[in-house]
């Protein structure tokens, strides 16, 4: 289904593009909050924040659906968000090398008074990156903006992955989907 407005609580370039050929008009409008979890799983975690992220657009456009994601990279029983700096982003790409990893990124709908929260996990492998593979990459500026310190689309860092590529990139575009189909079919 193509829909004739989304909102889309986020300033990514990539979840506007997977979103773009979703609906006729896409509004974006990056809610100021500030990204402070409280739940300790990886799946709780991004379906909290994704719910954060709405801000208070569900009130302001009641009549409308609007989308908020957060994605984060998990490995080793911790959570890694977007990099602060070069130094955090060199750190978590050796920290993530040769290794393996997952990506958990939650979305939140809302539509009429009710909100709907999920999230989908994938997989991924790394290739084992040497320091001159580390700079060049962080070089290029792409880890910079990007949980983990990396972006799969880049074809940089990653060896292989199991599970849906929209979710990597930072959204789970089927499931989003199908939830704003739920969501306009109970209202």
């Amino acid at each position: 289904m193509i829909y004739d407005k989304l909102i889309l609580a986020s300033a990514s370039p990539r979840r506007q593009e997977l979103l773009a050929d979703k609906c006729k008009k896409l509004i974006v409008l990056p809610q100021d909050v500030d990204e402070v979890f409280t739940c300790t799983l990886p799946r709780e975690i991004v379906m909290e924040l994704s719910r954060l992220k709405l801000g208070d657009l569900p009130s302001i456009y009641p009549d409308d659906l609007v989308i908020a994601s957060d994605t984060i990279v998990w490995y080793d029983d911790r959570c890694y968000g977007k990099p602060s700096d070069r130094d955090d982003a060199r750190t978590m790409l050796e920290q993530l090398s040769g290794n393996q990893h997952e990506v958990y990124t939650g979305f939140s709908v809302s539509y009429k008074g009710r909100i709907i929260t999920g999230y989908d996990c994938c997989e991924i492998t790394f290739k084992s990156l040497t320091d001159h593979d580390i700079e060049e990459y962080i070089n290029t500026g792409s880890p910079l903006d990007k949980a983990g310190a990396y972006g799969i689309q880049d074809g940089i860092v990653v060896e292989s992955y199991a599970g849906n590529m929209d979710t990597i990139v930072g959204l789970p575009v089927d499931k989003v989907m199908w939830t704003c189909e739920e969501l306009i079919s109970n209202e």
